[in-house]
C-alpha cells in the first residue's frame, strides 16, 4: 500500500482542479467558527493552501489526520515530523479488505511505486528499473479500525495505493457511507483484478456510497517502443513526451452531491440521509478546495435557510462568485502555449521568411 488520506509525497502529483483564492473557505464568516464538529480526514496538501483551514485549527476548529503506509521508513518520518501534534495519527499498516498479513514489494528504486502485486513485463520500461524487496506487513480493514477506536470517522479520504484501491474500498464499506469525498488514484486499464476496469469497479463501489464523479485529471504516457525509436533520430526532449500517448494515471475526486440527494432521491439505489448543516458547510469547503466554486455557490443557495444560522449566505455566494476559480485549467492552457511555442515560431520562419528580417526572430522569441 503506497499512500492513503494524507499521507503524500510524490515526486509527480496529478490534483484535480484546485481553488485559486479559497475565498469563502478563507472568508467564510466574521464570527465565532461555523463548525460545530471536527474535520477529520482532509487533505494536508490541501489545507497548506486553504487558509480557512489554518484560521478554523487557530480557533479550536481541530481537523484530525489519520495517515496509514505499509513502508515502516515512511511511518517512521512522519512520526517524528509529527512529536507532540495530537491532531496527527501515522500508522505503520496497510488498509485491505482483510485483517491479518500479507507480502509487499518494495520498490527500492522508487518507493512510491511499491505494491501488494508483483510486477511483471510492461510496454513502458519500468520493471528494468524496479528493485523490489518482498515485505510482510500488517493489513487491516478500515471498518475494523473505526469500529475499535483506533480512526474517527473521516470527511475526506486520500487513497493512492498502487492498484490496491478496491481492497482499501470494500474494507471501508461503512465508513465510506458518512464520507462527502474520496480522492484516489486511478486509470483505465484492465486486469484479473480489475476485469471491468479499474476506473470502472471504484466508481461503482464508491457509487454505492453516493459518491459520484466530481472531476479528473490525468498524465500521459508514450510507449517504450516509441520513446526508443526517437531517440535513435537524437530526439531526447523527455519534456516534449508529457503530452503524448494515452491517459495514464488519473487523480480523481469523489463527492456526494447534497442537492441531488434532496431533491432527487429516486435517482440512488439507496436512500439518501438528511445531511446536517456542518456536513453542508464541510462540502462547500471541499468544493471550493478543488476549484468547483460553482456547485459550493449552488449549494449556499439551495441550502441558504438552513445556512443562515450559521454564516452570511450572500458574502459567501459573493466570494464563489469568481470565473478564476481553478488554477489546473490555467496551468493547463499555458503548458499548451508552450508547446506551441517552437512550431509558431517555425512557422513565422518559414511564412514570412527573410522580409522580416530580425524583426521576425524577435517576434518569435516573444512567442
Amino acid at each position: 500500500m503506497r499512500r492513503l488520506d494524507e499521507i503524500d509525497n510524490h515526486a509527480f502529483r496529478i490534483d484535480p482542479g484546485a481553488s485559486r483564492t479559497a475565498a469563502v473557505s478563507r472568508r467564510l464568516i466574521d464570527k465565532p467558527p461555523p463548525l460545530q464538529q471536527v474535520l477529520p480526514g482532509m487533505d494536508l496538501h490541501l489545507n497548506y493552501a486553504a487558509p480557512f483551514t489554518r484560521w478554523a485549527v487557530e480557533r479550536g476548529v481541530m481537523h484530525q489526520v489519520y495517515g496509514f503506509d505499509a513502508i515502516e521508513e515512511v511511518i517512521n518520518d512522519l512520526q517524528r515530523q509529527s512529536a507532540g501534534d495530537r491532531n496527527r495519527h501515522y500508522y505503520w499498516l496497510a488498509a485491505g479488505d482483510a485483517d491479518g498479513e500479507r507480502s509487499f514489494y518494495f520498490n527500492a528504486t522508487d518507493p512510491c511505486s511499491s505494491s501488494f502485486y508483483e510486477q511483471g513485463v510492461d510496454r513502458f520500461g519500468l520493471l528494468e528499473h524496479r528493485r523490489d524487496q518482498a515485505r510482510t506487513v500488517t493489513v487491516r480493514r478500515l471498518d475494523t479500525l473505526l469500529a475499535d477506536g483506533t480512526i474517527t470517522q473521516p470527511d475526506f479520504l486520500k487513497c493512492d495505493v498502487e492498484g490496491f484501491e478496491k481492497d482499501v474500498f470494500l474494507g471501508a464499506r461503512e465508513m465510506l457511507r458518512s464520507v462527502l469525498a474520496v480522492e484516489s488514484e486511478t486509470n483505465f486499464d484492465i486486469s484479473p483484478t480489475y476485469p471491468m476496469g479499474h476506473f470502472g469497479t471504484l466508481q461503482q463501489l464508491l457509487l454505492d456510497a453516493h459518491l459520484l464523479t466530481f472531476d479528473l485529471s490525468y498524465n500521459r504516457v508514450p510507449r517504450a517502443s516509441f520513446v526508443r525509436a526517437l531517440a535513435s533520430k537524437g530526439r531526447t526532449d523527455r519534456a516534449a513526451l508529457a503530452d503524448l500517448g494515452k491517459p495514464a494515471t488519473l487523480n480523481v475526486l469523489f463527492c456526494r452531491d447534497l442537492i441531488a440527494e434532496a431533491d432527487h432521491q429516486e435517482n440512488y439505489s439507496t436512500p439518501c440521509e438528511p445531511s446536517g448543516v456542518d456536513q453542508l458547510i464541510k462540502m462547500m469547503i471541499i468544493y471550493e478546495l478543488h476549484g468547483l466554486s460553482d456547485i459550493a455557490l449552488d449549494t449556499a443557495e439551495r441550502f441558504a435557510d438552513r445556512l443562515a444560522e450559521r454564516l452570511d449566505v450572500d458574502k459567501a455566494v459573493n466570494l464563489l462568485a469568481d470565473p478564476l476559480c481553478r488554477v489546473s485549467g490555467h496551468r493547463q492552457r499555458l503548458r499548451g502555449l508552450n508547446w506551441m511555442r517552437p512550431c509558431l515560431a517555425r512557422l513565422l520562419r518559414t511564412v514570412q521568411g527573410t522580409r522580416l528580417g530580425s524583426s521576425s526572430e524577435g517576434l518569435a522569441d516573444h512567442l
